[in-house]
């Protein structure tokens, strides 16, 4: 982030920043681009201490444990904590890493099942609006209809004509949604990833959950041209001659 608002720094080039009040110069030997909280400087120990004058002080203590799962890091966490307490140390937070994982997940979790509901919601409406408009498809062919019952169509055949229609109609919709969604999907996460992050999040194209969305629009889409489809199959010759 830093780098995007001062796209002016670099390698070997000077940051001069003011600590307590006094300007102190630093040289860029190196930058690391990752996902963070606001901007993170790096500098030598020693001369950051002189700096600030805090020798032998510092605000927060990274340990790395040897177990890194959830369970032996909590255990790990709160000896430390016990520890610095028996010192006489006040330990103000204590944060671990699964735990701030888990409270990304629960956070990407919430705004996924947001549009989640979402997603079900226009695929509801969109059924709806394929079942109406396929009902308006039989009533503008109910001559065509008339023709397959005076071939000696039976009531299935007459039934799956509309079903693969609405089926067709459904597919195309499918393959329209997935390629928009590609960039849609891409501004999104640059969005959603500099407003919590600081920098765009990793993109990843679900796969399994387009196919998964496939499966799930061919159904709808077959659901929804059932009863305009049961409706044609029903049409006799005598009700299409009374209709016209």
């Amino acid at each position: 982030a830093l780098l995007q608002d001062e796209p002016e720094l670099g390698l070997g080039k000077e940051i001069v920043l003011k600590i307590y009040g006094k300007e102190q110069s630093f040289k860029i030997v190196g930058t690391f681009v990752g996902s963070s909280f606001g901007a993170i400087i790096y500098a030598n120990y020693d001369y950051l201490t002189k700096a600030t004058n805090r020798v032998d002080e510092a605000d927060a203590l990274l340990v790395r444990t040897r177990l890194h799962d959830a369970a032996s890091v909590e255990v790990e966490s709160k000896a430390l904590e016990e520890h610095f307490e028996q010192m006489g140390l006040r330990v103000s937070m204590i944060s671990t890493l699964p735990r701030e994982r888990a409270d990304a997940e629960a956070i990407f979790d919430a705004i996924v099942a947001l549009l989640l509901v979402m997603a079900i919601l226009l695929a509801l409406v969109g059924g709806l609006g394929l079942m109406g408009t396929m009902s308006i498809n039989v009533l503008e062919r109910t001559r065509e209809i008339g023709v397959l019952r005076a071939i000696g169509a039976p009531n299935r055949g007459v039934a799956q004509v509309f079903i693969m229609e609405g089926i067709t109609i459904g597919l195309l919709s499918w393959l329209m949604g997935s390629l928009l969604a590609i960039p849609v999907t891409q501004g999104l996460n640059a969005a959603l990833g500099s407003a919590t992050m600081g920098t765009p999040l990793t993109y990843s194209y679900s796969m399994p959950g387009l196919w998964l969305w496939l499966v799930v629009v061919l159904l709808l889409s077959a659901v929804a041209s059932f009863i305009p489809a049961r409706n044609a199959s029903r049409l006799t010759v005598r009700e299409v001659l009374a209709y016209e």
